[in-house]
């Protein structure tokens, strides 16, 4: 198994490469029928089973459900690369989803995203998670632009800590919106609850919400559980000063 340390220094490889070595991460919100939940979420366990085994550019596909909108599902994607992402499209198994979920969806929203930092713990949650209900955080927050930079380092330090020092953070995955790159959005998966309200007492994260505070104009987040959860492990994109 590899290292952290190992990880960290695959990361500036990464993270060193060239535009088109740069990870794609979708995020879809379905708005799916509620009563049809059970075989909206089968077929889609299916298309993420398949795409795992038989995809080496298919790094993480995660699946959450709303809380308080019922139906209404978020579909997080990550990919090598574009090349990757549009061989995933021309599959026999995305195509055989598509086919089985149309009726089910009456509306799609997809969020087109710029990775920003982008980690995980070096096994796969389904080992890790084995046993346990993992906790998934979906938030969202609008950045002064005139912090953006500031921002953006304070935010990934402390990310980066949390991963390195806490064993219940499995994997945390930061974008912006493509096109407004003071949104961002934070999809954050823990070992469960009790690994997430230990996260929110760290020194770390406090030091983050003192330091950024002032820095933001909105924040907000979507209540969620998870559906699926499927990933490689390992993923490590992003430092401070890209």
């Amino acid at each position: 198994m590899m290292g952290w340390n190992a990880l960290m220094l695959a990361s500036l490889a990464f993270a060193a490469g060239d535009a088109a070595a740069q990870p794609v991460v979708r995020l879809f919100e379905l708005q799916t029928d509620p009563l049809q939940q059970d075989a909206f979420d089968a077929a889609g366990r299916q298309n993420m089973a398949a795409s795992l085994a038989s995809e080496p550019g298919v790094l993480a596909i995660h699946t959450a459900a709303d809380s308080r909108q019922p139906g209404m599902v978020y579909v997080f994607e990550i990919y090598a690369d574009t090349q990757a992402y549009q061989a995933h499209l021309a599959t026999s198994h995305y195509a055989d989803f598509l086919r089985q979920t149309q009726r089910l969806i009456s509306k799609k929203t997809v969020i087109d995203t710029t990775p920003a930092f982008l980690a995980e713990k070096p096994e796969p949650l389904s080992v890790m998670t084995r046993g346990k209900t993992p906790e998934v955080r979906i938030v969202e927050v609008t950045v002064k632009r005139s912090d953006l930079a500031a921002f953006r380092q304070i935010v990934i330090t402390e990310m980066r800590e949390s991963m390195a020092v806490e064993p219940g953070v499995l994997a945390m995955y930061a974008v912006t919106h493509r096109d407004h790159p003071e949104k961002w959005i934070f999809f954050e998966i823990y070992a469960d609850a009790d690994a997430y309200a230990a996260h929110r007492k760290t020194p770390h994260f406090s030091a983050y919400l003192q330091q950024t505070g002032a820095m933001l104009v909105e924040k907000g987040h979507k209540d969620v559980s998870a559906i699926a959860l499927k990933n490689r492990g390992g993923l490590m994109y992003g430092v401070p000063g890209d």
